[in-house]
């Protein structure tokens, strides 16, 4: 569709469901997953009480429940999700929700970059929230500000700069 419109060269993709979950729960996951195996073997060695009948079903789940956190980001994410996917070309972005696939130049976008921040002291979190906004006013898609870069959304913004302000030339400052 980007190739159809004339928007230059596929450059990136861009996606505001990213997550870091699994780097806390894959590794929880395997490691519950070995306590579960220990005690399976203690059961089938015929070494258990009648807590470790209670405990290896329970932590079975328990074990699939954090490998499938580790999935969540990715299957929103999937052709056909829920989150928005942005195919970011020079001239323009193809945004694709759920089957629907819509077609914009970046000079009809507007980006809008709202700071936040929660909690205090050592559990403070804060960053950026960006909103890309058509010309009618109709939220086009939101990046909460608290993905890794890997969700694309700086390189987006340095795309829909060069298009709306030229290459080069600086961004206005924004109050």
């Amino acid at each position: 569709m980007g190739k159809d419109a004339d928007y230059g060269s596929y450059v990136r993709f861009a996606c505001p469901a990213y997550s870091h979950a699994w780097v806390f729960f894959g590794p929880l996951g395997v490691l519950q997953g070995w306590g579960t195996t220990v005690d399976l073997v203690h059961i089938f060695k015929g070494e258990g009480g009648w807590l470790h009948g209670w405990f290896a079903p329970l932590s079975g789940l328990w074990t699939v429940f954090m490998i499938g956190c580790c999935f969540v980001s990715r299957y929103e994410r999937r052709t056909g999700g829920p989150t928005p996917r942005l195919y970011c070309f020079q001239l323009g972005v193809v945004v694709a929700t759920g089957d629907v696939l819509r077609a914009y130049r970046w000079t009809e976008l507007t980006i809008h970059r709202t700071k936040w921040r929660s909690g205090s002291g050592e559990s403070a979190d804060w960053g950026t929230g960006i909103t890309v906004m058509a010309r009618d006013g109709s939220v086009v898609v939101m990046f909460p500000g608290n993905e890794p870069d890997a969700a694309g959304c700086w390189e987006m913004e340095k795309l829909h700069e060069a298009a709306v302000h030229g290459p080069g030339e600086p961004r206005p400052a924004t109050p």
